[in-house]
């Protein structure tokens, strides 16, 4: 064997080995992956209404916007917030190179236009940060929406979704 198909061999087996590692991995269609199979245990609580948004974060409410033609969750400046499908109510499935895709909405968010205080919540992650839910269910933004008013993480993998006033599934 050459030293070039030898190296070649050798990238393929490393390439294999990272993609195994990473779990249940899918490419949707704008060339996104995402990954999560490691279940992690949150606390849910009732997020404060009046509070603002986590150190860092620009997110300061949770508010109903019509976005993409559907009336959907977003935060203050308009930015898309979707749910994970294999997250259960109170807990965050979405780690590791998941997070890199869909980074968790932080806490301490308060209730705008359109949106149920009372549902308004958050977790506590496995890995200790505290990230917003919405009727219980974890909050995300989708990296690639590049602008407020995005929503093109709007049915990947038939997993994320846009949530509705009653912080359903938009399907």
């Amino acid at each position: 064997m050459t030293l070039r198909r030898w190296m070649a061999a050798a990238a393929a087996v490393a390439g294999a080995a990272v993609l195994a590692a990473c779990g249940s991995n899918t490419t949707d269609a704008a060339g996104s992956a995402a990954s999560a199979t490691t279940m992690s245990a949150g606390t849910t609580t009732t997020a404060p209404t009046s509070t603002s948004a986590a150190p860092g974060s620009a997110v300061g409410t949770v508010e109903m916007r019509d976005l993409g033609g559907r009336r959907v969750l977003a935060d203050g400046a308009g930015r898309a917030l979707y749910l994970f499908t294999k997250d259960t109510p109170g807990v965050s499935t979405c780690t590791g190179e998941c997070l890199v895709k869909w980074p968790a909405v932080p806490g301490g968010v308060s209730a705008g236009a359109g949106v149920d205080p009372a549902k308004l919540g958050t977790l506590t992650r496995a890995d200790g940060a505290v990230q917003a839910s919405y009727a219980g269910k974890p909050l995300y933004y989708f990296a690639g929406d590049k602008n407020p008013g995005d929503t093109a993480g709007q049915g990947v993998m038939d997993v994320w979704f846009l949530l509705d006033a009653q912080g359903e599934a938009i399907r």
